[in-house]
């Protein structure tokens, strides 16, 4: 084995030799003894090796499963008043509006025309069947 392909090896199975397949692992472990190259490139690969892992490691994993499945239910908790709010809020808005406007209409204090008022009187209490004629005889 030559430098070149124990640096291919390093770079496809890695700085742990045991991981190697059998057939190269004994010519990797001669080449490292007798080739000061061969150890430094192991050393940087180990180097590597170690970072990675370090980056690797997940602080309180647990700890950002609880604040995942927290910040799913505060979401599903907002959906659920945005639903009763749409449902709610916007019928009772309207009536609110609906009324206060009656009300402002109702406390503007304007009087009718009397002119309007009596017409609205005639038309409400006059009785239309005794003079049209169509008074269904009661014999």
């Amino acid at each position: 084995m030559n430098e070149q392909n124990f640096e291919d090896l390093l770079d496809r199975h890695g700085s742990d030799l045991s991981l190697w397949p059998e057939n190269v692992r004994e010519e990797a472990h001669e080449l490292l003894a007798q080739s000061p190259a061969a150890r430094s490139m192991l050393n940087a690969e180990l180097i590597v090796d170690n970072v990675l892992s370090d980056a690797m490691v997940v602080p309180n994993a647990d700890r950002l499963e609880q604040k995942i499945m927290a910040r799913f239910a505060a979401q599903k908790r907002r959906f659920a008043f945005d639903q009763w709010r749409a449902f709610f809020w916007k019928p009772a808005f309207a009536a609110t509006c609906s009324l206060a406007f009656g009300f402002y209409l109702g406390a503007a204090n304007q009087e009718l025309p009397v002119d309007l008022a009596e017409d609205l009187t005639y038309v409400t209490f006059y009785d239309h069947e005794e003079w049209s004629g169509d008074v269904p005889d009661e014999s």
